[in-house]
């Protein structure tokens, strides 16, 4: 019955959206508290923008929006699972029914139908006939930290997410893999909106340079256009739309890390106006 079916939904997006909260709410504080205040000087060579923009109003700004995220991300797993509970879905949770390489090979490939269906998307946002409506919202943030990872318009992550509807109804997937491949986006999008450079030196040159880096998006927010890759630079490597100066702004800060910490801030230099 219709009543049934409502009571439900509504029962598990509660659920789900409790779960969220607690799961990023505890991810992104624990990194905005480690990075942002009590390691905040000890790293500041580690920073990618020098001149720090972060102030109250965005936080506010920014915790504001991640329950929008939060809620969106909730209903769609919802209407997800429902459909997967009803047989409407290829998802599966007996992993006999494929070989362990399909199983777990599967992670890396959802990794890749995210991200590319995040490039083309990200583009599409950027476009000035929509860009203002949407995606603005995100760009708010110049200087972005952790927060800033689930700061987004309501329809922007409906749009991001909305590949999972039809890779779930034409996809054989293992179900824990699924769930695997939305925590790997979580703490890619909190690695993207650090604010710091983690990775060592000589990343980029090493066979790993195919992953984006925190400075990569750190750069999409303050130089704007380009560096539109959310896991992989290899969309923007084919269709050049990689900034330039990556590369340099990468050595540069990597070269800053071997410093000695700094006593004060620095208003000047990469990443700073």
């Amino acid at each position: 019955m219709l009543s049934d079916f409502v009571s439900q939904l509504l029962h598990n997006f509660t659920k789900s959206f409790f779960a969220a909260l607690v799961l990023n709410g505890a991810v992104l504080s624990l990194a905005y508290f480690i990075f942002w205040h009590a390691l905040k000087a000890r790293l500041r060579n580690w920073r990618i923008q020098l001149k720090e923009r972060v102030d109250g109003a965005q936080i506010k700004r920014e915790l504001k929006n991640a329950l929008y995220t939060l809620a969106v991300g909730a209903g769609m797993s919802c209407v997800v699972l429902y459909l997967a509970s009803q047989g409407y879905t290829r998802l599966y949770q007996d992993p006999a029914r494929h070989s362990w390489w399909y199983n777990f090979g599967g992670f890396f490939l959802l990794l890749l139908i995210d991200d590319t269906w995040f490039y083309w998307c990200h583009r599409l946002l950027h476009h000035r006939a929509i860009y203002r409506y949407i995606h603005a919202e995100h760009h708010k943030s110049v200087d972005v930290n952790p927060f800033t990872s689930t700061s987004f318009h309501f329809l922007e992550p409906l749009l991001l997410t909305l590949w999972i509807v039809p890779v779930a109804f034409l996809v054989p997937v293992y179900t824990p893999v699924l769930a695997a491949v939305q925590l790997w986006g979580l703490l890619d999008n909190l690695k993207s909106h650090l604010g710091y450079e983690l990775y060592p030196a000589g990343f980029n040159r090493g066979w790993l340079r195919f992953l984006t880096t925190s400075t990569c998006h750190n750069l999409h927010h303050s130089r704007f256009n380009g560096n539109y890759g959310v896991h992989f630079r290899i969309w923007d490597w084919l269709l050049k739309t990689e900034l330039p100066q990556y590369e340099t702004e990468f050595d540069a800060i990597q070269a800053r890390k071997q410093k000695p910490f700094l006593a004060a801030p620095i208003t000047s230099g990469p990443g700073a106006p």
